[in-house]
């Protein structure tokens, strides 16, 4: 693994650099949209919290609103810590920017609804709940009325579909190939040395489709001309159904079995990895493996650690295709798919950094 690798595998799993992480604005602006259009109130509240510097981000978010009546403010002083008080606060916070909210919320006669961000230090700590409050005279269309208004916080509600930047589907595709690489290196170390270790595996994964390919060695070595074929890693797709990839056979094999199943599947995998009975170094067991563990219980290490490479090589595929088809799946919480994708990530660069540092195999 040459030192470019290696940096940029850490730059997409560092951990640190993923809480520093902001909800773009842009992302935010979109999810925005979507509730107001949806909204059957004249005017919706939504809080954010910001982790940076805000008002460069109210900047930018309020660029990305231009043309919708939404307007972007800072929380600054009034407090919105009572909930018999919030509301009271949200109309100081309107006096306060009097001037902003009449450029941005004064739309057109055909303009139903408005809405105010308020941008926030933390997540707002009360009850989100409609109440009623009389808007300052000078308020665009409602100034003087009494509206029913909810401050919804977003700050891990803001919704977008899969294919989201925050998903970094192009950096999953890239650990994805990477790992592949790994593996197939490792595979056919162990076969061309002691071909019978690789034999359970092959067995799991070849289809019934033998005499397509030959021997597992075969196999492989088609694999390795496959993977030359391929130009840029950040969109790779594996096919289920060409199954003419490593991964892409260890994502059918998943799809179509139990967790108490895979338990097997991943012997034949640590069978074949020639992995050792404890992985020296630590490795990262993704969520989604933790959820799909079986019901018989704990897994013998070297087990639980090729189980956790099908799961989570599977998972990653499922990510990769459902972001290239977005539109065809709800949209989900920003936070929840950054998450997602962050932990497969770091399942994906923690195995091929664990088979490298494996001891070279001699039989």
């Amino acid at each position: 693994m040459n030192p470019t690798n290696q940096e940029s595998t850490a730059s997409i799993t560092n951990p640190n650099a993923f809480a520093d992480e902001q909800i773009p604005p842009d992302s935010l602006a979109a999810a925005i949209r979507t509730r107001l259009t949806a909204s059957a109130s004249e005017l919706s509240g939504f809080w954010f919290q910001v982790l940076g510097n805000r008002s460069d981000y109210a900047r930018e978010l309020q660029e990305h609103l231009a043309g919708d009546p939404v307007v972007v403010l800072v929380v600054r002083r009034a407090p919105f810590d009572n909930v018999n008080a919030v509301l009271d606060d949200f109309v100081v916070l309107l006096e306060e920017n009097q001037e902003v909210c009449e450029k941005h919320l004064v739309g057109d006669a055909a303009t139903e609804r408005r809405a105010v961000v308020l941008l926030a230090r933390n997540t707002l700590q009360l009850p989100q709940i409609s109440s009623p409050v009389i808007l300052p005279a000078w308020f665009p269309r409602l100034g003087g009325r009494t509206a029913s208004v909810i401050i919804e916080d977003l700050t891990w509600r803001a919704e977008s579909p899969l294919n989201v930047a925050g998903a970094a589907i192009g950096d999953l595709c890239q650990l994805l190939f990477d790992l592949e690489g790994a593996l197939l290196e490792r595979l056919q170390s162990v076969c061309v040395m002691k071909k019978a270790e690789t034999d359970s595996f092959w067995d799991q994964v070849h289809r019934g489709d033998k005499e397509v390919h030959g021997s597992f060695a075969d196999f492989l070595d088609g694999v390795r001309r496959t993977r030359h074929e391929v130009h840029n890693p950040t969109s790779y797709r594996p096919s289920v159904r060409e199954g003419s990839s490593l991964v892409a056979r260890i994502w059918g094999k998943a799809q179509a079995t139990s967790p108490d199943g895979l338990g097997k599947v991943g012997k034949a995998l640590a069978r074949a990895l020639a992995l050792p009975e404890s992985v020296e170094t630590s490795w990262h067991r993704s969520m989604v493996a933790v959820l799909f563990r079986p019901s018989s219980g704990p897994l013998p290490e070297q087990q639980a650690f090729a189980t956790n490479i099908l799961v989570t090589i599977g998972a990653a595929c499922q990510m990769i295709t459902a972001a290239s088809h977005a539109d065809a799946y709800p949209s989900y919480p920003v936070p929840l798919i950054r998450s997602m994708s962050f932990d497969l990530r770091q399942g994906l660069a923690g195995t091929r950094r664990n088979l490298i540092a494996l001891d070279h195999y001699t039989g």
